[in-house]
This record gives structure tokens, C-alpha cells and sequence, in this order.
């Protein structure tokens, strides 16, 4: 049948009708164009299946080595975070959603955490490019040197720069949500933030997470800083016209509102002509 696409209830909050976070319409989290949401399921299982399997060992591995006091400092560590909490998110509602045959998971829990859910869409779908582009150009040495790395450390690094990516795209690429222009804005806020959490972990351990953001270096650093910050927000934009795009294909090949084979039949057209001639009586 084809897609209701109920929108959440307008929101009272002036703040959250401007950034449209109430113009969520949960059916798109849980289905697709392409596929049924079934299948739509199966993929997803291995993704969240697997970047659970990463976080807990890097989260054990950092246990042991004994640098879980600066763990949650580092981007990365958060963007990863962020990126399973997603997907445990999605496949929770996404089994609430074929159980019950409805989207009772989304409208019956309070309408903030379907808002943050919508946030946190954005920040994967941004984090998750910016932090293998930063890793991979100016923080890997020697993490492309194989040899020099010791296993683990080499799947880690390999899993948190670069896996994260496929996952935050294979899912991108199948579901159906909607980016909102105006959520630019928290992401850019929530830069900030992270760049104040950087100062207190300058002030209470005293080393910088990332080298570039080093005051040291005066001038240079300042442009890292503009440079990073430009950076997510022309990801994000990137990412605004991936979803268009996408949207667009769909709308091309008549998916917008659900595949051919998902919807209810229509009654064949009857001609008038024919209905008049068969229901009149029959000539002898």
C-alpha cells in the first residue's frame, strides 16, 4: 500500500517549528524506495550489529590501555557514538514498526526524542564524512603503513575513519528521510560546543586532542578553525543535494510513494461507452 507519511504534531515551540524538526514524518525512517521495508531491515541488522561490535572494543581496548579519561574527548569517539545510537534507534523502531504494523513507537513516546532523532540524523550524516576527510589528510602518519600498526589498532582506526562512512551511507541510501536547511544551524552549534570541550581538555590534561587546534600556532590554528567549520557546512549541503537527488530518482521512477509491487491495486478505468452498452438489455 502506498506510504501514509503522517507527519508529528506541530509543536508549540517557535524554536522547533523553525528549525521543522516537528515536520517529521516517521514512516520515512523505516522504509524505502528500493527495497521492502523487510529487506530494508536485514541490511540494517548488519550494520548495527557491527558498529556495536566496534565501539565496545574500542571502548575495552582504550579500558586497558588505561586512556579512558580522554576518551570521550575525541571527536571521533563521539561521532561513532552517535552513529550507533542512531542505528540502535532505527532498528528498535524499525521491529516496533513490522510488529504492529504501525508507527505507534514514533507517536506514543514524548515528541522530544523524535525530535533529537531527527538531530541526530544530521550530525551522522555529517560527522561521519568530515571525520575520515580530517583523520586520513592530517592526523594518519603511519595508519596507512600496515606494517607499523599492530592489528587491532589497524581495524580500529580503519573501522572509526573510514567503515563508519559506509554505514552512515548504506543506510542514507535506502531510507527515505528528509534533510531540513534549517538544522545547518545546530550542527554548527554543536561544533562549537565541541571545540569548548577541547578547551577543558586543554585546561584539565593539558595536551590538545587534535594538534591543529594547538593556540600555539597562533594565525595557522585560527584557519583551522574557520577552515574545519566551513568544511561541515559545506558537507552538509553536499549531503542536502544527495537527498534531493535521491528523492529526485525515486520521484523519476514513480517510487515517491512507495514501490509498484507495495501498493494497493487501483480499479481499471471503465469507458462509459461500454458500461451503457453492457448494461442495457440484449437485443434478440
Amino acid at each position: 500500500m502506498p506510504y501514509n507519511d503522517e507527519r508529528l504534531p506541530p509543536s508549540s515551540s517557535a524554536v522547533i517549528r523553525w528549525f521543522r524538526l516537528d515536520n517529521f514524518e516517521p514512516e520515512r525512517a523505516v522504509t524505502s524506495y528500493w527495497v521492502s521495508s523487510k529487506i530494508f531491515l536485514a541490511i540494517r541488522i548488519p550494520l548495527v550489529l557491527y558498529s556495536t561490535v566496534i565501539m565496545w572494543t574500542s571502548i575495552a581496548t582504550s579500558a586497558i590501555e588505561g586512556s579512558m579519561r580522554s576518551y570521550f574527548i575525541y571527536f571521533t569517539h563521539l561521532t561513532y557514538i552517535g552513529l550507533h545510537a542512531y542505528l540502535v534507534t532505527a532498528v528498535y523502531h524499525h521491529v516496533c514498526y513490522l510488529l504492529h504494523k504501525d508507527l505507534r513507537s514514533f507517536f506514543k513516546q514524548p515528541a522530544a526524542l523524535n525530535y533529537l532523532y531527527v538531530y541526530l540524523y544530521h550530525t551522522v550524516l555529517v560527522f561521519n564524512i568530515i571525520t575520515p576527510i580530517v583523520y586520513w589528510s592530517a592526523l594518519s602518519a603511519d595508519a596507512l603503513n600496515v606494517h607499523n600498526t599492530p592489528t587491532l589498532e589497524w581495524w580500529l582506526n580503519t573501522s572509526l575513519h573510514g567503515v563508519s562512512w559506509f554505514l552512515m551511507f548504506t543506510d542514507s541510501c535506502f531510507n527515505r528521510m528528509k534533510m531540513r536547511v534549517n538544522i545547518v544551524v545546530l550542527i554548527v552549534i554543536t561544533i562549537i560546543f565541541y571545540m569548548f570541550l577541547t578547551f577543558i581538555g586543554w585546561g584539565s590534561l593539558h595536551w590538545w586532542v587534535y594538534p591543529f587546534l594547538a593556540w600555539s600556532q597562533g594565525g595557522v590554528a585560527a584557519g583551522w578553525y574557520v577552515g574545519v567549520g566551513v568544511c561541515f557546512v559545506i558537507v552538509y549541503f553536499l549531503q542536502y543535494l544527495f537527498h534531493f537527488v535521491r528523492d529526485w530518482i525515486a520521484k523519476k521512477m514513480g517510487r515517491e510513494h512507495g514501490r509498484p509491487q507495495d501498493r494497493s491495486p487501483q480499479p481499471a478505468a471503465v469507458d462509459p461507452e461500454m458500461s451503457r452498452v453492457s448494461s442495457s438489455p440484449q437485443q434478440q
